[in-house]
């Protein structure tokens, strides 16, 4: 337990993913993980209780999409710790890790998005990676075989689909369905139907920068990911969470090359 460990976190937009993995380690993320888990949003003050039981992180770093309310709400929690340095905070690079940002402005591009594709930059080397997260939304983003990041698409996740559906329609039900090849009631015509709607659009993308990248690998992520995966008819890899992965890997280079320089601090 008094291994020395960064902890590093993923806030999206419902849930927090976080980890402890060895300061020192240059293995993978999941060799070098200690332990890890997650919570709804409204949860955080709660991980006070499960992790003050250990001693202060060496380096604590964060990617956060969900806004100022929710980094507040973190940094209260991170008190728990009154000698720990102050957390890193992951702003996009022009270039970090192997992987060049091709945004037209590369602080813009989301923290969870970079850290991904550093993350699959991390597991596969130089072979061309289309990096499918899912989760609230669903971001599909090209990584090329020499680490470019040349752009990608934001859709609605399933979820976010079926919710809209059911606030924006009178008729429509809020009720669980589930898939089928040929729905015979409207609970699971929805479902059917935001799921061919997430799996057409990957596999839309896929093909289109397959044109170019022929070798290209489909490496799928995300809280919703088991829910699309059944339903590809492309080869995909599945990874866990591909944010955390990233942020191992960014870890590794703040260790040498400092906190200020490459992100935020608190």
């Amino acid at each position: 337990m008094n291994e020395p460990y960064n902890l590093l976190v993923d806030i999206g937009n419902t849930f927090v993913k976080w980890g402890r993995y060895k300061s020192n380690s240059a293995a993978p993320a999941h060799k070098s993980c200690l332990d890890s888990g997650h919570a709804l949003l409204e949860e955080i003050p709660a991980l006070a209780g499960q992790l003050r039981k250990f001693p202060a992180p060496t380096q604590i770093l964060i990617s956060n999409v969900a806004g100022t309310r929710v980094r507040a709400t973190m940094l209260r929690l991170l008190e728990i710790w009154p000698d720990a340095s102050a957390p890193c905070w992951l702003i996009p690079q022009e270039a970090q890790c192997g992987v060049k940002n091709g945004y037209r402005n590369p602080a813009q591009l989301g923290s969870d998005r970079w850290a991904a594709l550093i993350g699959a930059r991390a597991l596969h080397g130089s072979r061309p990676v289309l990096v499918v997260c899912c989760g609230t939304a669903t971001t599909v983003d090209l990584l090329t075989a020499e680490g470019q990041f040349a752009g990608g698409c934001i859709m609605p996740g399933v979820g976010t689909m079926l919710r809209s559906l059911h606030e924006k329609t009178a008729a429509l039900p809020d009720a669980d369905g589930v898939y089928t090849e040929y729905p015979v009631q409207t609970v699971d015509a929805i479902v059917s139907g935001c799921q061919h709607a997430q799996a057409g659009a990957v596999e839309r993308i896929y093909d289109l920068y397959r044109r170019d990248h022929a070798d290209l690998l489909c490496l799928v992520s995300g809280g919703a990911a088991k829910a699309l995966t059944p339903h590809l008819a492309i080869v995909f890899r599945y990874h866990d969470n591909l944010v955390l992965e990233g942020l191992h890997c960014i870890s590794r280079s703040l260790a040498r090359d400092g906190c200020d320089r490459l992100t935020g601090t608190a």
